[in-house]
């Protein structure tokens, strides 16, 4: 049988990594500085679509929308500029250097697509030395809509030179499930339980499981080679 997938494109943040502390850490100090004071919980809730969506939701809930829109652009730029800086304190999630060795190994095409910031992305990648692997990285430096709108997607396989149909992305979110179920992209959640926990992890399982798509646990990440090299599909 002819492999149906050429590519394996990654979400980074909880799929690949746990920039957890970083992220936590980056997302407090910043909105510290407008006297906002958020729980690890709050943003774990809030996490996906990029920092300006998060940082945009507790500036509009504690200074109203227009205080928010004065100081966006200053607190998205620390939030980015301080997660840069912990990047040391994120880890390669189990399996992950077996992983991505194995599909370059088969043949496949790999590329990131993460709201992350493109210096963050960079200096993790970088760090955790895994940059190799990725023919492709985009952030969201590189597209004007975040996910779930598949803007990435769509740019990630067009640089690749891949058919969407053809590429499968990888993903721990709701975000990431939503911009591929919209141009119908082959998806693997990985159920990391990084970012999501409780009854949200729960239904976005169930959510994925509904509509076809595997889902993988954290200590099984090296059998998306498997999935990749046997997707068929339905």
């Amino acid at each position: 049988m002819n492999r149906q997938i050429d590519a394996v494109i990654f979400d980074l943040d909880g799929t690949l990594v746990d920039s957890q502390p970083a992220v936590l850490r980056a997302t407090q100090e910043a909105l510290a500085r407008f006297d906002i004071s958020v729980s690890d919980q709050e943003v774990r809730e809030r996490f996906g679509g990029g920092s300006r969506n998060i940082m945009s939701y507790f500036l509009v809930r504690e200074l109203g929308e227009g205080k928010a829109n004065q100081h966006i652009d200053e607190a998205v730029e620390a939030k980015n500029s301080l997660q840069t800086e912990y990047s040391s304190d994120v880890a390669l999630l189990p399996g992950v250097d077996k992983l991505l060795a194995q599909l370059k190994q088969d043949g496949f095409q790999l590329g990131i697509a993460t709201m992350g910031a493109g210096a963050t992305a960079r200096r993790v990648l970088s760090r955790k030395r895994i940059d190799a692997y990725f023919a492709r990285v985009l952030t969201v430096d590189d597209v004007t809509k975040p996910k779930p709108d598949p803007e990435i997607l769509e740019r990630a396989t067009e640089l690749l030179g891949v058919e969407i149909g053809r590429s499968m992305y990888v993903g721990d979110s709701g975000h990431d499930l939503g911009a591929a179920a919209a141009i119908d992209m082959p998806f693997v959640l990985a159920d990391t339980g990084l970012f999501m926990d409780g009854t949200r992890r729960i239904d976005l399982r169930e959510q994925a499981q509904s509509i076809g798509y595997p889902v993988v646990e954290i200590d099984d990440l090296e059998s998306i080679t498997t999935i990749a090299k046997n997707y068929s599909p339905s």
